[in-house]
C-alpha cells in the first residue's frame, strides 16, 4: 500500500511540474499594453482592452484571444502588432503609425493650432493700431484748446438756418 501511495505521489508531482512548464505565462500588464494598442472593430470607438472591460463584445474577445495565441507562440510585441496589421489592416491600430502619410495625422493639429494662434495675434495687433478714439471723451474746459472748426461750423450753421 505504501508503495502504491509513493508511486501515486511521484506521478502526481510529475504532472504538476509538467503543467507548470508547458504553458507560457503572460504578464497581464504586458498583455494589457498590447490590447491598448489595438482598436476594437465593434464601432464602440474604444481599444480592445477598454472594450473587454466595459462591454460585452465578441470582436474584442476574438482579438484578445489572437493576441494571447501569438504571445504563447513566442512572438514579440512588434511581431504581434505586425501580425494583427497583416491580418486586419492598419485600421486595427488604435493610433496611426508615425511614418508616411500618417505623419500628417500627428503633425497637422499642432501646425493648425500654431497657424491659428499667429492669425489671431496679427488680427488683434491690427485692431489695436486702428482703434478709434476713446468712447468717453473729456469735456472741454477753459484749459483745453477749442476745436478750430467749431467757429466755422457755427458761422455756416447760422447762414443756412436763416
Amino acid at each position: 500500500m505504501k508503495a502504491l501511495m509513493v508511486s501515486f505521489l511521484l506521478v502526481a508531482s510529475g504532472f504538476a511540474q509538467e503543467q507548470k512548464l508547458a504553458p507560457m505565462d503572460i504578464d497581464p500588464t504586458f498583455l494589457s499594453s498590447i490590447r491598448k494598442e489595438l482598436a476594437c472593430d465593434c464601432k464602440c470607438g474604444m481599444t480592445v482592452q477598454d472594450c473587454l472591460g466595459g462591454m460585452i463584445c465578441g470582436e474584442s474577445r476574438t482579438y484578445s484571444n489572437e493576441v494571447i495565441d501569438l504571445l504563447k507562440a513566442g512572438n514579440t510585441r512588434e511581431q504581434v502588432l505586425q501580425a494583427m496589421v497583416t491580418k486586419y489592416g492598419e485600421r486595427i491600430l488604435s493610433a496611426p503609425t508615425k511614418e508616411g502619410f500618417n505623419l500628417t495625422a500627428w503633425t497637422f493639429p499642432f501646425l493648425a493650432l500654431l497657424l491659428g494662434g499667429v492669425i489671431v495675434w496679427r488680427v488683434v495687433a491690427k485692431w489695436k493700431t486702428q482703434s478709434p478714439a476713446p468712447l468717453l471723451a473729456q469735456p472741454e474746459t477753459a484749459g483745453n484748446k477749442a476745436d478750430p472748426y467749431d467757429k466755422r461750423f457755427e458761422e455756416e450753421f447760422k447762414q443756412f438756418s436763416r
